[in-house]
């Protein structure tokens, strides 16, 4: 970097003989500094150890256990369990930093932590509650990552790798169909956990396919179109409604999003305008969304209308929170083994493990475990948490960013029918809170040298001032040299800036 001066040595202070007052020197432009191939260096963007980005290492070593959790149970949660502090450990300079603005989306661990003191399995509460801490503390962490490509590169080798796996080696499931009938359920028992995880899996894909065409990472793109073929097979082969409801509201989303990326931003905050009208409208009408989403799972899968039994569990759901609608029962204070209710159902839905069941729906189940109290906490945190996730997206829209809302929307539409965003250790919940934590500002990495932060700042002639400074004084009382000191100031138009 180089620069050409415009020096001309200033002319003194003039003093009037006889006591006049001092004639201050005439005003002067400013002197000018041409600054030439002023280059900007790009940010250290994320933690790298012997070449290994650290958050793309801590996405894929997260979701790994949480895919595979049903067969690892204990050893995967017992990962999840040590990688979520290790992390934090890892970046524990700007943690509290990070973690502050997010600090609110902590109320629904702190509802379901205090539920001990009213639970009626106090233990059984406390320990899943330590975890559903666990769990958005992972969300809030890989959301705020300094380098969110390779977080979601990282996740999406997660699921690649589970998928592959599944594929080859999952079995069926008989499912309540009109004629009878089976679904693919991969490793698992769940059909609808399959497709759950095909579809999170068709979504986060999508979204590295999208950067990788924009980097020409040529090989990323096609082991993402790939990929997504396998994903999409497993969806359909798995016949969830809700799944596939839920994908095709998402990738619909995705269209409309990633051109706005691009857009200007009148027009993203027209359509968020429009977007924030429609939300109120949708949950205003829960009731008539839930019963076209049980018609749609009715009619595409010639299943029962009682979506497989969902009915008569809410029927009893109902219940249970006419006995404790205020604080619930505790957090995963109900489905615990002994527990006359549970077992109840257990023996009538033919489930011998007696474990791995919910309410399938979300705020039925936070009813019956958190009460009124949890719910409106729950809503609380989605509600505040979605409107800051859209005005930054507004403000600074990025493609990670439509991942995040893509993601959300996706996990939303589920909510009627599925229990999404308060069970421990699911992977569900990690992206309903990272989507949340999205909507604030990331951590940033640090300029790789002062001198490149000033280069990246002054990328174009500027004016300065120069002012003498006073003669100054070490400390025997001598004078030592005055010095100049140069100071940014405002182009005027007659510069021509």
């Amino acid at each position: 970097m180089t620069s050409a001066w415009d020096a001309r040595p200033t002319p003194p202070v003039r003093r009037i003989r006889g006591g006049g007052e001092a004639e201050p020197a005439p005003a002067r432009r400013p002197q000018r500094v041409q600054l030439i191939e002023a280059r900007s260096q790009p940010r250290d963007e994320g933690f790298t150890w012997l070449g290994v980005d650290i958050d793309g290492a801590f996405a894929l070593a997260l979701f790994l256990p949480m895919l595979y959790l049903s067969q690892w149970t204990s050893l995967g949660a017992a990962a999840i369990a040590g990688l979520t502090p290790l992390y934090m450990f890892v970046r524990r300079e700007r943690l509290l930093k990070t973690l502050t603005p997010r600090a609110f989306l902590l109320l629904l661990p702190a509802v379901a932590l205090f539920s001990v003191v009213w639970s009626i399995y106090p233990k059984d509460t406390l320990r899943h509650a330590v975890e559903l801490g666990i769990t958005v503390m992972a969300g809030l962490l890989i959301s705020s990552a300094r380098n969110q490509m390779a977080v979601l590169r990282g996740i999406a080798l997660a699921y690649l790798i589970y998928m592959v796996h599944s594929t080859v080696a999952g079995g069926h499931v008989v499912v309540g169909v009109g004629m009878g009938g089976e679904a693919f359920s991969g490793l698992t028992e769940s059909k609808n956990l399959q497709a759950d995880i095909a579809s999170c899996g068709v979504i986060v894909t999508t979204v590295v396919v999208v950067m990788a065409l924009q980097r020409r990472a040529w090989m990323w793109a096609l082991g993402g179109f790939a990929a997504i073929a396998l994903d999409l097979f497993n969806v359909v082969g798995a016949r969830s409604a809700g799944a596939m409801l839920g994908l095709g509201i998402a990738l619909v989303a995705f269209a409309v999003l990633i051109p706005l990326v691009y857009a200007g931003k009148a027009v993203r905050a027209w359509l968020t305008t429009m977007l924030a009208i429609l939300l109120p409208i949708g949950a205003l009408s829960y009731q008539a969304l839930s019963q076209a989403l049980i018609g749609l799972g009715a009619a595409v899968f010639d299943k029962d209308s009682t979506l497989t039994g969902r009915t008569y569990l809410w029927y009893r759901a109902a219940d249970l929170i006419r006995e404790h609608p205020i604080l619930g029962r505790g957090y995963n204070a109900f489905w615990v083994q002994g527990n006359t209710d549970a077992e109840g159902l257990w023996q009538y839905f033919g489930i011998d493990g007696r474990d791995g069941f919910t309410f399938h729906n979300t705020y039925v189940q936070t009813l019956v475990e958190l009460g009124w109290v949890g719910l409106i906490a729950f809503v609380l945190v989605v509600g505040v948490g979605g409107v800051f996730l859209i005005r930054r997206f507004v403000t600074k829209p990025t493609v990670p960013l439509v991942f995040w809302i893509g993601i959300l929307i996706y996990e939303l539409v589920r909510t009627p029918i599925e229990v999404v965003g308060v069970l421990p250790f699911y992977f569900s919940t990690v992206y309903v809170f990272g989507a949340l934590g999205a909507g604030f500002k990331r951590e940033r990495g640090r300029p790789a040298a002062s001198v490149h932060a000033a280069a990246a700042a002054i990328a174009t002639p500027v004016l300065v001032s120069v002012t003498p400074q006073p003669a100054a004084t070490d400390r025997w009382g001598r004078p030592q040299d005055g010095r100049r000191a140069l100071r940014l100031v405002q182009s005027r138009p007659e510069d021509g800036r």
